[in-house]
């Protein structure tokens, strides 16, 4: 029994540790398509991720057929169906390390990248975004900006439509991570 006892001990205790090094939490993504015929944005607010703060490793995913606010819904449509076949490939997901400017624990701002493996459309690529990394009362505020190249992931735009749709998008990413 007492060895019983110090197992369930030391097994709250290891939960409390774990619990303090992880922070989950939710955001959104946004992109823009800039292109001589057309401008096109959506975003979506289903951004899901968790980081290990004493590793600084993360994995972020986001669903892909939940971005919204399309010029029409017919491009929408094509958007799900024919370039990123969210059917196929419903994730994009980013796994990896964030590599810090300087230290930061607690009510701190620095600069950062992330560095790992980017999914999308069924393609990995190895990628370095930067980002900013803020930790405010506790709680974990990640922002990046970056570019995504369309060829780098497989993403074929017919030859048709090349005055509107980008080969480069561009992207925002928030996200906000409370400790668990």
């Amino acid at each position: 029994m007492p060895h019983t006892l110090y197992i369930l001990t030391f097994l709250c205790m290891s939960q409390i540790t774990l619990a303090q090094d992880y922070y989950k939490g939710s955001g959104k993504v946004m992109f823009v398509s800039e292109a001589p015929l057309e401008v096109i944005r959506a975003e979506s607010e289903d951004l899901n991720g968790i980081i290990d703060v004493s590793k600084l490793s993360f994995a972020f995913k986001i669903n892909m057929s939940s971005f919204q606010g399309f010029n029409s819904a017919l491009q929408q449509e094509h958007f799900n169906e024919h370039y990123l076949e969210t059917e196929n490939y419903p994730n994009a997901t980013f796994t990896g390390k964030i590599i810090l400017d300087e230290d930061c624990t607690q009510d701190c701002a620095t600069s950062a990248v992330a560095k790992g493996k980017f999914k999308i459309h069924g393609v990995n690529q190895i990628v370095n975004l930067p980002l900013s990394y803020r930790i405010l009362d506790e709680v974990i505020y990640l922002t990046s900006n970056f570019i995504v190249l369309l060829a780098d992931y497989d993403i074929k735009i017919p030859r048709i439509v090349h005055a509107k749709i980008s080969p480069e998008i561009e992207v925002n990413v928030e996200i906000e991570l409370k400790q668990q």
